[in-house]
């Protein structure tokens, strides 16, 4: 938003103190009276104190970016493309690592070690797979975060936690060899 902000011009600038009035619920008329500096500090300081920012936040951006086109958005048919692709990704890796965990658990010879450390990347790789992959994916489509700012946090954070815990097993299984 605040980029969105700072390349405001002139012609969009009307279109920006409508999208303020009509979002923060403010008379227009004493929002024309500030200029875009003035206007930027206002949408902050509104958006900090409100218990709604998030919400509001959103909804300020998709009112300011109604009329642009946004650049990285695909067709349609693209959008249909590989949603088909990624759906079919996605179902061999959650199959495929609940398959494993099931192998190695369910059946008593399988539970050596070495398996045990398979199934620790078939967790993590399945916490990736449906804890993060799917929502950038949706994110990858829309240019758009719909799933609010905590999610956000947690999102990055299992990112990182199950690539680590990855990597950290893939060593420890290099050791126990």
């Amino acid at each position: 938003l605040k980029t969105i902000l700072t390349n405001m011009n002139g012609l969009n600038l009307e279109h920006l103190y409508n999208c303020t009035a009509s979002i923060l619920e403010r008379n227009v008329t004493l929002l024309l009276r500030l200029n875009l500096s003035e206007i930027r500090y206002f949408i902050e300081e509104t958006l900090n104190k409100s218990t709604r920012r998030e919400i509001l936040r959103q909804a300020l951006y998709d009112c300011v970016l109604v009329n642009q086109e946004r650049p990285f958005d695909l067709p349609w048919w693209q959008k249909l493309f590989w949603s088909l692709i990624f759906a079919v990704i996605l179902l061999i890796a959650t199959g495929g690592n609940i398959i494993v965990m099931w192998i190695v658990l369910a059946h008593r010879r399988m539970r050596t070690i070495t398996n045990y450390f398979l199934v620790n990347l078939s967790i993590a790789d399945l916490m990736m797979s449906l804890l993060n992959c799917a929502f950038n994916f949706i994110f990858l489509l829309n240019s758009n975060w719909p799933f609010g700012m905590v999610y956000c946090t947690i999102n990055n954070f299992v990112a990182h936690v199950t690539v680590a815990s990855s990597v950290f097993t893939l060593v420890v299984i290099s050791f126990d060899r």
